[in-house]
């Protein structure tokens, strides 16, 4: 365990939790929660058992992004917004499979950290937007990945006019991957990592890497990629396995006599 001023992290066997723990402002992001973060990742990165993270907010909301007190009052400044950027790309190309818990406000950061995660599940109660504009600040980054999931339309209307939009739209757009019940949020979690996990490793690392790159390479550069990859996944212990369960079965359904 983890437990740092503004988020905690648990592994239990291949699983890392992040919790975001600043519920009393709804776990909104300061220049602690970006230092812990950082914290986190690089326990993260070192971790060569892990195979899914999953992230959620502690308390009443997943995450309302940037911390408007704490902006307001002059203690973030220019570097803060690199930093973060820098951050949430480093969440984005971790080698594990990363899977958002998202309930009620998920805005400004807290959307673009969800989109930075490979699996999106929203509560019923969720809603999302960038309200940045509202404050006279661009929403960043963020807006590059809305336009990459919900097209630039949609990321216009949410980053030009502050829109909020409940979890049914946000599933509709392609900004979240499952809407559930509350009743059914933490069961669809718990099966989603589960699906995850009985996934091969290698060839599910893999494509996380080669989805990446389906916007800023070529398609040549991309069938270089996928060919130096297919050789790594052909090659590994997993793929090995797998096609020796397939013989078998086929010799099984033949009746073919196994060994």
């Amino acid at each position: 365990m983890v437990d740092l001023e503004t988020m905690r992290l648990s592994v239990e066997d291949r699983v890392a939790t992040v919790v975001l723990n600043r519920p009393r402002v709804l776990n909104c992001i300061n220049e602690r929660w970006l230092q812990d973060f950082g914290i986190i990742l690089d326990r993260l990165a070192r971790d060569e058992r892990l195979r899914v993270v999953v992230i959620r907010g502690a308390g009443p909301a997943f995450c309302t992004g940037i911390d408007l007190t704490a902006l307001a009052s002059e203690e973030i400044g220019q570097p803060f917004f690199r930093g973060w950027e820098v951050a949430v790309r480093r969440l984005e190309t971790l080698d594990p499979i990363v899977v958002a818990a998202i309930h009620s406000h998920c805005v400004g950061g807290g959307l673009q950290l969800a989109l930075a995660c490979d699996v999106r599940i929203a509560r019923e109660d969720a809603r999302f937007g960038v309200t940045a504009v509202k404050e006279g600040i661009i929403p960043g980054m963020g807006m590059w990945r809305i336009a990459r999931h919900a097209g630039a339309g949609r990321a216009k209307r949410l980053a030009l006019t502050a829109d909020v939009v409940d979890a049914a739209t946000a599933c509709a757009w392609g900004l979240v991957d499952h809407v559930v019940s509350a009743d059914d949020f933490e069961p669809a979690i718990a099966e989603r990592v589960d699906r995850l996990l009985a996934m091969a490793w290698t060839s599910t690392r893999l494509a996380k890497k080669l989805v990446h790159q389906a916007f800023d390479a070529s398609w040549a550069d991309c069938l270089e990629t996928f060919c130096e990859y297919q050789r790594e996944a052909t090659a590994s212990a997993e793929h090995q396995a797998a096609m020796a369960e397939w013989r078998e079965r086929r010799r099984a359904a033949a009746g073919v006599p196994t060994r």
